[in-house]
């Protein structure tokens, strides 16, 4: 998932906005709707999904969606389905209904974690998304945020395993140690990231310099 940096103050904004309404296609599993009835065909399904990845990537989540619910119509258990729900739910967080679209993320990234074991990409976006819920929870004074910080910790060091040459292992991860704030590690993770080619959201680059300074 494409790194966004999110403030606290954006995420209390926007949790004021009422869950926009949208048509079947467009929500996930078609919104429990649609029971589908087509034979069961995986070749189908992971064109689908290519489709789905390529219409994300353009930034038309909205027809990317469709095509993730076609992939799963034809693979009940497309891991690339449940990822591309997953990170979609996440972006559609920025500007409606922040708890319930990031829970969701949380959850079809879980699944697609479980049907694509040591998927490092799959475990960073997941982690992404617990920390951002995590840091929603704690800004909102809300019980159970630190278990998130620490389901995404793990999950991070899991995908550093599996592929310590993935700028977004360390990139996300400086958010994390960002949110609960070890500044210098925030730092290391994020000169880690630039190393492997990533290139950093300038104002987060200001904001973790701030708060190094502010600390020194």
């Amino acid at each position: 998932m494409k790194i966004i940096i999110l403030t606290l103050m954006i995420f209390i904004c926007f949790s004021q906005i009422a869950y926009a309404e949208r048509p079947m296609t467009e929500i996930p599993m078609y919104g429990g709707q649609h029971k589908p009835m087509v034979p069961q065909n995986k070749g189908t399904s992971e064109g689908a999904a290519k489709l789905g990845w390529e219409y994300f990537y353009k930034g038309d989540l909205d027809t990317a969606i469709k095509r993730f619910n076609q992939a799963w119509m034809f693979d009940r258990n497309s891991a690339s389905a449940f990822w591309g729900f997953g990170v979609i739910m996440g972006h559609r967080a920025y500007t409606e209904d922040v708890e319930k679209n990031i829970k969701e993320s949380v959850r079809f990234l879980e699944k697609a974690n479980s049907l694509s074991k040591n998927n490092a990409r799959i475990m960073v976006d997941l982690a992404y998304s617990e920390t951002l819920l995590a840091s929603l929870l704690e800004e909102e004074n809300k019980s159970g945020f630190q278990k998130h910080y620490d389901k995404a910790r793990k999950l991070f060091k899991k995908a550093e395993k599996l592929e310590n040459d993935y700028p977004l292992v360390y990139a996300n991860w400086s958010i994390l140690e960002f949110h609960e704030g070890n500044y210098v590690k925030a730092k290391t993770k994020l000169n880690t990231a630039i190393k492997l080619g990533y290139m950093p959201d300038p104002t987060y680059e200001k904001d973790l310099d701030e708060k190094l300074n502010v600390k020194n």
